[in-house]
């Protein structure tokens, strides 16, 4: 039989369903706020209501008290009463070993039948369940800790895989790995998320999209030396987004276009600078006079077009004074000062410059060779 990928798994019907034996989870309502009884399958760990599960009958129900035998295993299990095996008010049920008898306290005036006094002295000694056969379950502090057996395991689920590993065991402290796919056979890998704990760098998860070569991380804080939540697609673009107590330059945002435009975005600086840009020119070859810049994450040199810084409005000084937008356009060759608008007009003074002039006699070749400073 031929089974397609979006439909789930085929299960054929079991001719010795009902001569199987099996054993399962019930969890009576009462205790610990539930509300309902239910099953609980070992096997796989799903969850299946009293009147709606795949078993077809009860033989017996134990716990760590006693043991209960069903007086008619071939009713159906929608028809068994099992929220009131304990209490032996339906008569369907029969208890194996002999429940002990409370001892009436002083001053009641309850009469003791004969035939029980008889029967039962007040030092019987009852039936109680067997010791186990199986001898006493010790488990060494070091396997303990390591949480799984061999300090590693896998679980298959639909559509999807999780890898657990014992923490501090890996080199990179990955704890969890969960492997999303796109079929049922699980070949077409959707997501792979990664768990980590106990690292330098505060890595915490890390998801990754192969067929999109996209990347994405989260970082705990660090204090003054990382980012929270990086966002890359290979050869493309790059997000970085800080933590605003970082360091004392205000940078919340960066986002790189790789061979395109790389912009930051700050906050609470004293120069009251809020977004720094360099756009540049991919179709531009270098010709050794231009000012170039070396991409942080590709290997080829790029020119720069455009360089733009932006600043908000301080109101304690006058708004017609202070600067709002400054541009360097290397390609015009010119320079583009804009101010902030005065309260109550349209328009605003701008001013123009020439870049020749104000580099004056410096020759752009000697820029290149200068060390420039990374923020």
């Amino acid at each position: 039989m031929t089974i397609d990928d979006d439909e789930p798994d085929f299960e054929p019907e079991d001719e010795y369903g009902r001569s199987r034996i099996h054993a399962w989870v019930l969890i009576l309502s009462g205790e610990r706020e539930m509300k309902e009884a239910f099953f609980i399958e070992p096997t796989t760990g799903r969850k299946y209501a009293l009147d709606n599960s795949p078993y077809y009958s009860v033989e017996a129900i134990f716990n760590f008290n006693n043991f209960w035998v069903n007086l008619d295993p071939s009713r159906p299990v929608e028809s068994i009463d099992l929220e009131h095996f304990n209490e032996d008010v339906t008569g369907e049920w029969e208890y194996v070993m002999i429940k002990k008898k409370e001892k009436k306290e002083a001053g009641e005036d309850e009469e003791i039948e004969e035939e029980e006094v008889e029967d039962f002295g007040e030092e019987e000694d009852v039936l109680d369940m067997p010791p186990p056969w199986s001898p006493k379950l010790v488990i060494d502090k070091e396997k303990f800790s390591e949480g799984v057996k061999n300090g590693a395991k896998t679980v298959f689920y639909k559509k999807c895989k999780v890898d657990y590993y014992s923490e501090c065991k890996s080199v990179d402290g990955l704890i969890r790995k969960i492997t999303l796919f796109e079929d049922y056979r699980r070949i077409i890998t959707k997501e792979i998320r990664s768990y980590y704990s106990n690292r330098k760098d505060k890595l915490v998860v890390r998801r990754r999209f192969p067929y999109d070569f996209k990347l994405i991380e989260h970082y705990e804080s660090l204090g003054a030396t990382h980012w929270k939540k990086m966002i890359q697609v290979d050869g493309h673009s790059r997000k970085l987004y800080f933590y605003h107590h970082r360091v004392k330059d205000g940078l919340i945002y960066r986002e790189e276009q790789i061979g395109r435009k790389t912009f930051e975005y700050y906050k609470g600086r004293e120069d009251r600078l809020t977004y720094r840009s360099v756009t540049f020119d991919p179709e531009k070859t270098s010709d050794g006079q231009s000012l170039k810049l070396k991409e942080n994450h590709t290997s080829q040199e790029v020119v720069i077009g455009k360089m733009t810084q932006k600043f908000e409005l301080d109101p304690y000084y006058p708004a017609e004074s202070q600067i709002k937008k400054t541009e360097f356009n290397l390609d015009k060759k010119r320079v583009y000062i804009y101010y902030h608008y005065k309260e109550g007009k349209i328009t605003a003074d701008y001013k123009d410059f020439s870049r020749d002039d104000l580099i004056g006699q410096s020759k752009l070749s000697d820029m290149n060779d200068k060390e420039v400073e990374e923020t």
